[in-house]
């Protein structure tokens, strides 16, 4: 039969069968551009100030995740990285809250640190707003918002201070949260150039009462893509921006970070497979929440869907860690977001996998740039 097809005819059954799996992964929404095609796995973050319909985060799902497992030259003696991250930052209480929990689990001998991805736009507030442009928009425009007040601008430069003096590192997640897999080069460092600017000013641009100075500024070296939304000219960006890792990618669990050309790091998001029947979804809380509860609250704490829902990934991630740490050590690299969704059940179940698996032996539960000292020191493995 296929070779009574014409090429064109084959390709169309090809592109068939890739929406099919794409559809398989747990997404709900596919979009056809001219670099791949990509689905909605995450929303916008801190999303009290968004609507709907900009609730519209793409990122590329991996096309290895059929492909053989990859075998890599590893050694008892190689560490196993455990990275958490998240994605945000708009709620100073989460935040302390997750700095609470770290602390506890260091006080049990479960050294874990984190990493944060933080957006420029809440170092202003609605008055000043329009002191920020993302490219090819209006002034004042983002797509989260912004800060509530001076006060809590204030409070956000205090807290992350103490985040990073705690040993955790922060990164940029741009400054609106604007989907930039069709930036030019030039536009993605206009976006770059707006982040430092906002938070290094912060103070003169919130002159109404006193912020601290944002020490953590001049150790942002590691970038996640709103939406996931990535293109070459953004690693070009960031090679130019001081930059030397970016967190956006998205790939089979077993795989070691990679070097471009460019030298940034390419450290991607694992895959997960939930429940019995062992769905692949992107290791990332709203990915999950879309998969189990088609981006819906369902689920409240202590009800027998909330706890099917805990259940599932924190086993999801105990088998994702299990099977690198008995396996090709790859790094365990993990996202949430600023937001409860479910009644705060992913959150509870990353922090049922960090007591879990930080402090056992030759585990390190660091930040990105963590990893990335070991990789410029050590060089990732090679395969076999």
């Amino acid at each position: 039969m296929l070779l009574a097809m014409n090429r064109n005819e084959i390709k169309g059954i090809a592109s068939l069968f890739l929406i099919l799996l794409l559809a398989l992964l747990g997404t709900h929404i596919l979009h056809l551009t001219p670099r791949n095609f990509v689905a909605v796995t995450s929303p916008v973050e801190d999303t009290d100030l968004t609507s709907e319909s900009q609730k519209t985060n793409t990122a590329e799902l991996p096309s290895t995740i059929s492909a053989p497992k990859v075998s890599y030259k590893v050694s008892s003696s190689t560490p196993q990285f455990v990275i958490l991250s998240f994605d945000g930052s708009k709620s100073v209480s989460f935040l302390d809250e997750t700095l609470a929990f770290e602390q506890k689990i260091q006080a049990e001998g479960k050294p874990l640190h984190f990493t944060y991805f933080v957006n420029a736009a809440y170092f202003l507030t609605p008055q000043n707003a329009k002191l920020y442009q993302a490219p090819g928009e209006p002034s004042g425009t983002s797509m989260i918002g912004f800060g509530d007040s001076t006060n809590d601008v204030a409070l956000r430069v205090q807290e992350f201070n103490k985040a990073f003096s705690l040993g955790n590192e922060i990164g940029s997640h741009s400054v609106g949260h604007f989907n930039g897999s069709g930036w030019s080069f030039d536009q993605w460092k206009q976006e770059f150039t707006s982040f430092t600017s906002l938070v290094n000013n912060v103070q003169q641009n919130n002159p109404s009462q006193h912020i601290d100075a944002p020490l953590f500024l001049s150790n942002i070296h590691g970038f996640r893509a709103p939406n996931l939304g990535i293109n070459d000219n953004l690693y070009k960006a960031l090679s130019g921006s001081g930059f030397t890792y970016d967190g956006s990618d998205v790939n089979s669990s077993d795989a070691w970070p990679t070097k471009d050309t460019y030298g940034i790091w390419h450290i991607p998001l694992g895959t997960i497979y939930l429940g019995t029947d062992r769905r692949p979804v992107i290791a990332m809380d709203y990915s999950i929440w879309t998969r189990e509860s088609q981006a819906k609250e369902q689920a409240t704490q202590g009800s027998t869907l909330w706890n099917q829902y805990y259940n599932e990934v924190e086993n999801a991630y105990l088998n994702y860690f299990n099977t690198n740490y008995n396996g090709n050590r790859s790094p365990i690299v993990i996202a949430d977001h600023f937001s409860k969704w479910n009644d705060g059940v992913y959150w509870e179940a990353m922090k049922a996998f960090a007591e879990n698996v930080c402090g056992k032996p030759n585990v390190q539960c660091v930040t990105f740039s963590d990893l990335v000292n070991y990789l410029n020191n050590s060089g990732a493995p090679s395969r076999q």
